[in-house]
């Protein structure tokens, strides 16, 4: 293990926290490309593994990620009902050759290939 105390030293010089560190590297749009963002973007499935087996974060840490899971399938949903999506139309206006040609069986498939990328082991599918 290489010597941390250096780091922790220059943090300390610095006045900020190893969180406000990475905070402030993966807000800010000035470091966006750097290679320090880079890598955290790369490993980040090591690091909330990490996360996700230190003891003492666990009950902080599962409601986060929870909410960021569902915050990222409710982005997607908005996507998929926009009117971007092909599948959005206003009843006021819509024609009975569009509400016979409407397949919600077809849109929901349509769906699920939309969202294959977000799939995961609480995915169900009946």
């Amino acid at each position: 293990m290489f010597p941390l105390h250096v780091v922790f030293e220059a943090l300390d010089q610095c006045q900020i926290s190893v969180a406000g560190l990475i905070v402030a590297l993966l807000t800010s749009q000035q470091y966006k490309n750097h290679y320090y963002v880079t890598d955290l973007l790369a490993c980040s499935r090591e690091i909330l593994h990490a996360f996700s087996q230190h003891p003492a974060s666990w009950h902080q840490f599962a409601p986060h990620l929870f909410r960021i899971a569902e915050n990222m399938y409710l982005q997607e949903l908005c996507c998929l009902m926009s009117e971007n999506s092909g599948w959005h139309f206003k009843a006021s206006n819509t024609t009975t050759k569009q509400l016979e040609d409407f397949s919600l069986k077809e849109m929901a498939w349509d769906m699920e290939d939309t969202v294959g990328a977000y799939k995961s082991p609480l995915y169900c599918r009946s």
